[in-house]
């Protein structure tokens, strides 16, 4: 009876162990990828390959160094577990629960990885999290993280997990993380650029600038990922990615630290963006190959030579049987509320099949470290710039280049932005400048000159340009409606002066074929004059639906003192047409005085004099 009586109890207390055992599992999961963005026509995201088991993983106790086979493991979501091994499901995903907080990973390629369970808080990760970690002995073992003097791999870690995750939210915290390194300092010769998966936000702590060669605390930033060798890119993206933010972070260049001698930084990019569309020299048939929708907020880019380069595999040497060369597409771009400082180039685009909107960013670059531009579009289809702002640091030693170097663009807008102490605020390459090409700008401020070279269109809507800012060549056809040129001399003075420092009383586009022109009233006196212009037009003007209105108010005394010497010489030469309400013509054609209401005639400016014949 008693036997019978206690079996409901151990059947109880049976399942209430299972239960325990069971909640105290975690589950782990993840898919055996490679993430890597090279020259290939593979994404940067892969799988490896399926034979021999090849997805599978091998699982260890975390901070044992991989010698230590992790035991109890049992499988999930349809995968099965051997021992220390699990295996893919149907979706290609291994799965496995266990009962540590954290295992390492072995991929079959020989990759290790430090991984963490599901939990409520998947999706935001933190890269100390990623570091190398210890396992302590005895009863009550404990995990003890360490700081590493590069993180690289940590970094790379926290990035394959995300990746396996399909995105998320990367965070560094206040620190200054060396990447391409053996130990902080050491190049690593087996270094390549970090590649950023899709779905990924690299989040720092902030984007307040450091000054690398200072030792006050102060001025080192809070969070900044550097180089300590050139030749080397820190992120870097590659085909068949979407959806990347940086944001709230420094990227800075084989800089010079506090009593180091001057370092190299050639071949340093802060992000690099590479990829290409296949094709198949059999078949002729195009894989496309496109990334799309990235954002850098708040970000630093210091001391590189580029801080932001797009450009298509193979670039130097493309081969337009297997590629479609130069039209990667690499789209919806966003620069915003960026500091782009003494980099060699700030961004570089050169990909046609590429938008950019680049607003509310500050680029500081000089001449001196050549070739000191802020922003080149080699290639590029639709550009925005709003709000950006760029140049040197004086009119001397510390110089600025090129705000705005341009080679071959479909369409780009420049608004509210302006760039000084530059050798040059814009320059068009006339090798690749066609006729296609469209430039406006809107609402800007240039005092350095503007160089337009090549067959281009150059709309100018509102803009405050200096004496002879604009250098046109021939074939380059400017439209412009409400430009100024030079400060109002009434109240500035002595500063619309030619390159020489002379006055100037005509400034305007020097050049360029003038479709239109608004002109503007007669201001100031002596050498501050700056004469009248008068609205223009460059080529045929044709009326549509309608009729040519001249004013019917103007007289016979009116057209007499056009022709009055003035300050500025007379009003009107040959060639002037207008309405002349009470001019009549005498016997030889010549316009007299008539009487309003009763004469009118039509007066024409003819070899000096005014003809109503």
């Amino acid at each position: 009876m008693k036997r019978i009586k206690y079996r409901p109890f151990c059947i109880l207390a049976f399942l209430i162990t299972l239960n325990i055992a069971a909640f105290g599992q975690k589950k782990f999961e993840g898919y055996s990828l490679i993430l890597e963005a090279d020259n290939s026509s593979a994404c940067a995201i892969r799988f490896l390959p399926a034979e021999n088991d090849g997805r599978s993983v091998q699982v260890f106790l975390a901070g044992t160094n991989q010698q230590t086979p992790a035991t109890g493991l049992t499988g999930c979501d349809n995968a099965v577990v051997q021992g220390n091994r699990a295996s893919i499901n149907e979706y290609a995903k291994w799965c496995f629960q266990g009962q540590e907080n954290l295992y390492d990973i072995k991929l079959s390629n020989g990759t290790t990885y430090l991984w963490y369970p599901l939990d409520k808080n998947a999706g935001t990760y933190n890269v100390e999290d990623f570091r190398p970690v210890m396992r302590t002995s005895g009863s009550a073992p404990q995990y003890v993280f360490s700081t590493p003097a590069d993180y690289t791999a940590t970094i790379r870690n926290a990035l394959a997990f995300i990746a396996s995750r399909q995105g998320g939210t990367l965070y560094f915290p206040d620190g200054d993380y060396i990447v391409g390194t053996t130990d902080g300092n050491t190049r690593d010769p087996r270094y390549e650029a970090i590649t950023l998966p899709w779905g990924t936000n690299i989040v720092g702590a902030s984007s307040n600038y450091s000054i690398p060669t200072t030792n006050l605390p102060m001025r080192k930033s809070a969070t900044r990922i550097r180089l300590r060798h050139p030749n080397q890119t820190i992120f870097r993206i590659g085909g068949c990615t979407n959806e990347v933010t940086v944001r709230s972070i420094e990227l800075l260049g084989n800089s010079a630290l506090f009593g180091e001698a001057p370092r190299n930084s050639t071949g340093n990019y802060g992000i690099e963006a590479l990829g290409k569309w296949s094709i198949d020299p059999v078949t002729k048939e195009r894989t496309a190959n496109q990334s799309q929708f990235f954002r850098f907020e708040n970000v630093v880019f210091q001391n590189l030579d580029t801080g932001i380069i797009v450009r298509n595999a193979n670039w130097a040497n493309c081969d337009n049987a297997t590629q479609m060369c130069n039209q990667w597409q690499f789209d919806n771009v966003r620069v915003d509320h960026s500091f782009f400082i003494n980099n060699k180039t700030g961004i570089f685009i050169d990909t046609f099949n590429t938008d950019w909107k680049i607003t509310n960013s500050q680029f500081n670059y000089l001449e001196a470290i050549a070739p000191g531009i802020g922003i080149h579009i080699r290639r590029g289809a639709a550009i925005l710039i709003d709000q950006t702002f760029g140049g040197g640091y004086n009119e001397d030693t510390l110089r600025g280049g090129t705000f705005l170097y341009i080679d071959s663009v479909g369409s780009i807008t420049v608004l509210s932005s302006s760039s000084e102490r530059s050798r040059r605020s814009i320059y068009t390459a006339a090798a690749s400048s066609a006729t296609s090409q469209m430039m406006t700008v809107i609402g800007s401020v240039f005092g350095d000159k503007i160089e337009l070279n090549g067959r281009m269109n150059y709309i100018s809507t509102g803009n405050h340009y200096f004496a002879k800012t604009i250098q046109a060549e021939p074939n380059v056809t400017i439209t412009s409606t409400g430009d100024r040129f030079c400060y109002d001399p009434l109240t500035f003075g002595g500063y619309c002066k030619d390159a020489a420092g002379k006055p100037v009383s005509q400034p305007g586009f020097d050049r360029g074929r003038v479709m239109f022109r608004t002109g503007r009233l007669p201001e100031g006196a002596g050498e501050n004059r700056i004469g009248r212009q008068p609205n223009f037009f460059g080529y045929d003007v044709e009326i549509g639906d309608g009729f040519l209105q001249f004013d019917p108010n103007i007289s016979f005394r009116d057209i007499i003192a056009f022709t009055t010497p003035g300050e500025g010489g007379p009003r009107v030469k040959d060639g002037a047409f207008v309405y002349c309400k009470d001019c009549r013509k005498n016997t030889s054609g010549i316009c007299t005085q008539g009487q309003p209401g009763t004469d009118g005639a039509f007066a024409k400016r003819i070899n000096g004099q005014w003809r109503c014949d």
